[in-house]
């Protein structure tokens, strides 16, 4: 007896059959999530997954305002737009100068205890929230919805980042006179949040690469925090550790 596909490896093959046969041609759009949930009787999960995996496979692009375009009527191979080897402090501040933030909204928060023990402060502290799209500097390609978090000391550092401006670590120390002395990195799978808007090809509710990094001082002092959520296929996390 032959074992049934997962509803979105059915939709997956369906679509990508109908791309292959010029149904959905290269340079037209797709149906709209909504519709294709109408043409082909399944859930908006199953339409998110089948079409996650055929941007994966370069098939077709989503662009805010515009849709989803066929741009390949065949699977091709995707390299991540963005490869990152971070193995120390000095590689995560390359990291930095390849990268720059728009700033899409701000606002203070006072962080609740779950909130606080992420970012290690106590509960109840006041924070500037930078909502930001993180750009690689090469070729202004989206790679994240990052949220930027500072001390309400530090809050000017956010008038500091426009344009072609430095990092956040460079704007700390020269405005400043603040040292990042210690990094602490989480990295989990996470949903994209609702704040996150004007993302391409990825949309609130899709997972992305989450990486929290908290940045301190010599004395255990928070200096700044980033909330990354990586757009999928955009950006490849790349360690390698060697016996002394």
């Amino acid at each position: 007896m032959t074992k049934r596909l997962p509803r979105y490896a059915w939709l997956h093959q369906t679509l990508l059959n109908d791309i292959e046969s010029g149904r959905y041609g290269v340079g037209t759009q797709l149906p709209t999530e909504h519709q294709l949930c109408h043409i082909y009787g399944v859930s908006r999960h199953t339409v998110r997954e089948a079409t996650r995996r055929l941007a994966q496979a370069g098939l077709i692009t989503r662009t805010a305002g515009s849709g989803t375009v066929v741009i390949a009527s065949s699977p091709v191979a995707v390299e991540p737009v963005f490869v990152s080897a971070f193995g120390s402090l000095q590689d995560l501040m390359r990291y930095t100068q390849q990268t720059r933030l728009e700033v899409l909204g701000e606002q203070f928060i006072t962080l609740d205890p779950c909130e606080a023990a992420r970012l290690h402060v106590p509960a109840g502290v006041e924070l500037l929230m930078l909502h930001t799209n993180r750009r690689l500097v090469r070729d202004g390609t989206v790679i994240s919805y990052t949220r930027v978090y500072l001390p309400p000391e530090f809050a000017g550092v956010r008038d500091k980042l426009t344009g072609n401006h430095p990092s956040v670590f460079s704007i700390l120390q020269s405005e400043y006179g603040q040292q990042i002395h210690k990094v602490s990195q989480q990295v989990v799978a996470e949903r994209v949040p609702e704040s996150a808007t004007g993302l391409v090809d990825c949309k609130p509710g899709d997972m992305a690469l989450g990486i929290l990094r908290v940045y301190f001082d010599n004395a255990g002092r928070l200096l700044t925090a980033s909330d990354n959520f990586y757009i999928p296929d955009r950006f490849s996390l790349m360690a390698t550790w060697e016996r002394p």
